[in-house]
């Protein structure tokens, strides 16, 4: 493994993996066929394995989170630090990217994108306990902790890095943390205008 992402959705995302793969890397964003990505990964982890071992063959994952309540999904690898940890126990030279947005607008977009909101609010997701999220205050509060405990906590690993989505420059950070050159960036997966 490459790449891990350990942001949010709504977070540029389905733009990094769209181009990732226009650049030759194998990207999986969200779930692999019909199975989510969080819940492979927490079986392994929690089997004692290597939270990664069913994407031998992967460069990268760009969306790790799944909260369906309704399926009884609700995993969030990118946002625990125990599963991160593992992560570099079992890959110490995988890169962790932190795909930073302004956190008003992750909230703005998170609003606006089907019944998220209310899924988030009916799960216990890390950082957002169950029944919180109603306000945009938690939400920001929720998002603006993570980014926080991202930085202190791996501020001082080689292979953690962070850029902003907006950022003209989030290209070529993106190329010289990957060693590649990327063929295409843009934005995938625009939500509504609010």
């Amino acid at each position: 493994m490459k790449l891990f992402v350990i942001g949010f959705p709504k977070s540029g995302t389905t733009t990094l993996n769209k181009a990732l793969e226009a650049s030759g890397m194998s990207a999986l964003h969200w779930r692999q066929g019909e199975k989510f990505l969080g819940k492979m990964i927490y079986d392994a982890y929690m089997a004692g394995e290597d939270p990664l071992r069913d994407f031998a063959d992967i460069d990268c994952i760009t969306q790790a989170d799944v909260c369906l309540p309704r399926h009884k999904l609700n995993y969030w690898p990118n946002l625990d630090f125990q599963i991160i940890a593992a992560i570099r126990r079992y890959h110490p030279d995988c890169l962790l990217a932190l795909n930073y947005r302004d956190p008003v607008k992750v909230v703005s977009s998170m609003n606006r994108w089907l019944d998220m909101r209310k899924r988030f609010i009916a799960s216990d997701i890390p950082g957002l306990p169950k029944g919180f999220g109603a306000k945009d205050s938690e939400l920001l509060t929720w998002i603006e902790g993570h980014y926080d405990a991202c930085r202190r906590l791996l501020g001082s690993d080689p292979n953690f890095f962070e850029y902003d989505i907006e950022d003209p420059k989030a290209p070529q950070i993106l190329s010289e943390r990957l060693g590649i050159e990327l063929a295409w960036w843009g934005k995938a997966n625009v939500n509504e205008a609010a």
